[in-house]
Parts: C-alpha cells; sequence; structure tokens
C-alpha cells in the first residue's frame, strides 16, 4: 500500500484544525450570544461571502429537478442539522455529543451503499468502526467523563439525529458533485439553507442582550463564518468530490482530537493516556480508509461540467 499525502489531504486537515477551533471558540462565544441569534448570523455572512466567491457558478445553473433537490438538501443539511445540534449541545452532556457525532461516517458509509452511490468494502468498514472505536476512547479517556450519567434524553436524540441528517446531506451530494461541481452543492444548500434559517431566527434577536456582545463575540462569529462555513464546507465537498463521501466523513472523527489539542495548547488542558490512545486509533483509521485502493467505488465524474477549482 502506497501512501500519497495529496492536496485533498492538506484541505482536508486544515478543515478539521478550523472545525476542532471552532468548538472552543463558539463555546465561549455563547457566553454573549444567544445560540439561534450566533447561528443566525454567521451563516448570513458565510452566504454572502459564497454568492461572491463563486458567482460564477450563478451563470450555469442547475436544471428545476436539481434546484429543487438542492433546495430540499440545503434545509436539510443547514437549516435542521444546525437547530438539531445547537438544541442537542444544549440539552446534553458534552462527552455524550462527541460520541454521538462520532457515528457520522457509519451513517454515511450504510447510505451510501443503500443508496447504491458508492461500494463500500471491507476495509473501509474496518476503519470507520477503528475510528468510532477512537472516539470513545477519547470520550472515556476525559476528566469529566462519569459512566454512569451516559443516559438516553432528548439532547442525545437530537445529536444522533443530526449526524443522521448530516450524513444524508453528504450521502446525496456525491450525485450533485458529480454532476456540477462541489462548488455549486456548496452554494445553492447553504443558500437554501440560510433562507429557511433567518426567518426562523428572527424571534430569538428580540431574547438577545446586545450589551452583553464584546469583541471576542464578533470575532468568533466571523470565524466561524469564514473559516469553519465558508472554507470548511468547501473543502468538505471538494473532497467528497475528489475521495468521495465515504472517506470525506471519516475525517471528521479527527474533529475532536484537533478540538482537545487546541484545548491543550490555548485552555492548558491536557489529554490522558486512553485520549491519545484514541487520537491514534482513530488517524489509524482515516489512513486505512484513505490510502485503501480499491476499497470504495465511486461513479466517473463528469469532466465536462465538473469544476476543480
Amino acid at each position: 500500500m502506497k501512501i500519497r499525502f495529496s492536496k485533498v489531504d492538506l484541505i482536508l486537515f486544515c478543515m478539521i484544525l478550523f472545525w476542532g477551533a471552532n468548538i472552543s471558540i463558539i463555546k465561549v462565544a455563547l457566553r454573549q450570544f444567544h445560540p439561534v441569534v450566533f447561528n443566525c448570523l454567521r451563516f448570513s455572512i458565510a452566504t454572502v461571502t459564497i454568492l461572491i466567491l463563486y458567482r460564477d457558478v450563478l451563470k450555469t445553473p442547475p436544471d428545476k429537478k436539481a434546484m429543487l433537490s438542492l433546495m430540499i438538501l440545503g434545509i436539510l443539511g443547514n437549516t435542521c442539522y444546525q437547530f438539531l445540534f445547537i438544541y442537542g449541545v444544549k440539552l446534553s452532556y458534552v462527552s455524550n455529543v462527541s460520541i454521538l457525532l462520532g457515528t457520522t461516517p457509519i451513517f454515511t458509509a450504510a447510505l451510501t451503499r443503500w443508496l447504491g452511490v458508492e461500494e463500500v468494502r471491507g476495509r473501509v468498514w474496518t476503519g470507520i468502526i477503528l475510528s468510532f472505536s477512537g472516539i470513545i476512547f477519547i470520550v472515556v479517556g476525559s476528566k469529566d467523563f462519569h459512566a454512569g450519567e451516559f443516559t438516553a434524553n432528548k439532547g442525545d436524540l437530537f445529536v444522533v439525529l443530526a449526524s443522521f441528517v448530516w450524513s444524508l446531506y453528504t450521502a446525496f451530494s456525491k450525485k450533485f458533485v458529480s454532476a456540477y461541481s462541489s462548488r455549486h452543492y456548496v452554494l445553492y444548500t447553504v443558500l437554501f439553507g440560510t433562507m429557511c434559517i433567518v426567518p426562523l431566527s428572527i424571534p430569538s434577536f428580540s431574547q438577545q442582550n446586545w450589551n452583553n456582545v464584546g469583541w471576542y463575540g464578533w470575532i468568533a462569529v466571523f470565524y466561524s463564518a469564514f473559516l469553519a462555513l465558508v472554507y470548511g464546507y468547501s473543502a468538505w465537498y471538494y473532497g467528497v468530490q475528489k475521495i468521495g463521501s465515504t472517506r470525506t466523513s471519516v475525517y471528521s472523527n479527527l474533529t475532536p482530537v484537533a478540538g482537545l489539542l487546541i484545548a491543550m495548547i490555548f485552555l492548558g488542558e491536557r489529554l490522558s493516556i486512553l485520549q491519545w490512545l484514541g487520537a491514534v486509533i482513530i488517524f489509524t483509521g482515516l489512513m486505512l480508509n484513505r490510502f485503501s485502493r480499491g476499497s470504495v467505488l465511486e461513479p466517473e465524474l463528469n469532466p465536462g461540467i465538473v469544476s476543480t477549482k
């Protein structure tokens, strides 16, 4: 097995770094912002930015049938996912959220096989199971973890549903990034998702204490908009276009590792032995998925339509 670190890997690793930092940044920012208001602001800024950066995509719009599908997926993967995630975090334990979000690659692999988008073979499943096992080690190794508190509640249900919704959003994306481009998918789904997020968020603005928002809160909004959303979404679907939705989804298991490492540097937190072991297991699972030739069979891209910018 020959291992080559490509541009796709670099782009996705940067995405994980930005997403990992985003966890700590949002956690602190929500001391100043109402969660729904914060989410609405960052999505609005991200949408305007994407429209500017990807304006050439508007010259080659999808057909009406594809546009309807993109609208549904945009509402599913942005509006529904974001509300489920926010309230899942609010109602559940942080450790529960971490481990339950680690089910995303498993859902994605199952869905892509069931939908016939990608054929998932044994070595990929092994990598997915390894990566999910690593998530368990990281959560169990946390000093705040108490086994007796891992109980099912509304928050846990919301997070599981969020993982499933994101997996649907990712699994169905392959068809569109193959027919058009990753930029088409990001622009239209984020646009449609934001068009639903904004009106649903308006009532929460009346509950926001604007006097409580300082410079850090605004920096967090722009960081989350530009790096976590604009760059993160673009990188995610560039990965889907290049290496497939199943392999790309496995990178999400590195987010808790990145988050912990960033917390070590900036917040003085330390990893336990179990957490270091979990990080190694996750990385092993990622490598097994990413560099296993022939483990995932994907449809060919349309070279006459797809943009690789």
